[in-house]
């Protein structure tokens, strides 16, 4: 009796136990948030900034001033003095034709004028005699004003039967070769003049060219010159979009890079830039460990208030590195950025410090 006793005895304690546990645990994550131990996090105070976000883009360097030099009058090359990526300085001859039919064009254009004249001052020294019509004089001053046209087009063609360096610059691209019977207009070269610099150019989209404007200031560097930096400022923008429904910006630089250094350019080489739009928004920087939630075109962060945590939605403009870029947000408001993730509404915390951002 004693043994069955004690058995359900032992049996009855061992029950008790097993249901007071699981009890004990719900009691425990039952607990209301006010009697939990205060949760430890770490603010920042904000920071209204002026801030304009950098717009990143990839284009082509370009001389600024690219012509096409070609023969104004169709004939023979006779020569061509320069090739492919050579530079030229101002009004050094480039290519000639064969000036033996040019030269003959100018001769009798010259005798006719000539001839033209002689007849007129004989048609006036026989002005007032009944031996001369004025419709006579006249047809002669005509003929004399004909001549003398045809003798400028003869002489322009023949200045223009040699190419010259309209400046100081280098041939890109050379059409034509010794020997060679040219029509009128056909090209001759492709030249760059060096006194007009270097462009980028490079498409951005509808969203980014409102927050341009001329003078901007921007920084391109090339895969050439590792590590080196190449100032810059938007000298053109674009009135409409292209047919990949971009618009074309166009980066002014020099050859020379942030130290000073003259660097040789080729046209063709594939920059990299960023524009610091002049245009600036009210905004704040927080670290990414600030947001609790995040979606296109918001962030929800948990504020500080009186000790109390408060959850906020604020707009987002972007992330800049390791930082949120938002609006909305006063300055000196403390901002939960470490820990954030673990706050619940009425939650006691712990603040472990006063961090101020470094923005």
């Amino acid at each position: 009796m004693f043994f069955i006793a004690d058995l359900f005895s032992s049996l009855s304690q061992r029950r008790i136990r097993s249901l007071c546990i699981p009890v004990l645990l719900l009691s425990v994550f039952s607990m209301p948030s006010w009697s939990q131990a205060p949760l430890p996090v770490e603010v920042m105070e904000s920071q209204v900034v002026e801030y304009a976000r950098d717009i990143h883009i990839s284009g082509l360097l370009e001389n600024k001033s690219e012509q096409t030099l070609a023969f104004k009058i169709a004939g023979l090359v006779r020569k061509v003095v320069v090739d492919d990526g050579q530079w030229v300085k101002k009004g050094q001859v480039l290519a000639s034709l064969d000036l033996e039919e040019i030269d003959a064009q100018v001769a009798k254009a010259e005798s006719v004028l000539g001839n033209a004249e002689r007849n007129l001052e004989r048609f006036k020294s026989l002005q007032g005699s009944n031996a001369l019509s004025i419709d006579r004089l006249q047809q002669a001053e005509t003929q004399v004003d004909v001549a003398r046209s045809d003798l400028t087009v003869a002489r322009f063609n023949q200045r223009h039967a040699v190419i010259r360096a309209p400046s100081a610059g280098r041939i890109l691209k050379r059409f034509i070769e010794p020997n060679e019977l040219v029509s009128i207009g056909k090209p001759a070269f492709v030249f760059a003049s060096s006194n007009t610099g270097w462009v980028l150019r490079a498409g951005v989209t509808d969203r980014d060219i409102v927050r341009l404007a001329l003078n901007d200031k921007a920084t391109v560097w090339f895969d050439a010159y590792p590590g080196e930096i190449f100032a810059a400022h938007i000298s053109e923008l674009a009135g409409r979009a292209d047919a990949t429904q971009t618009f074309e910006v166009e980066l002014r630089l020099s050859g020379n890079n942030q130290q000073g250094i003259q660097r040789t350019l080729l046209a063709g080489f594939v920059g990299k830039a960023s524009i610091m739009p002049s245009e600036r928004t009210q905004a704040s920087l927080l670290p990414v460990s600030a947001m609790v939630k995040g979606e296109a075109g918001g962030v929800d962060i948990y504020t500080v208030v009186d000790g109390e945590p408060v959850s906020r939605h604020l707009p987002l403009i972007g992330l800049d590195g390791e930082y949120l870029v938002v609006t909305g947000l006063e300055a000196g408001t403390q901002v939960i950025v470490a820990g954030a993730p673990y706050v619940q509404p009425g939650r006691k915390l712990n603040i472990l410090n006063q961090a101020i951002a470094n923005q």
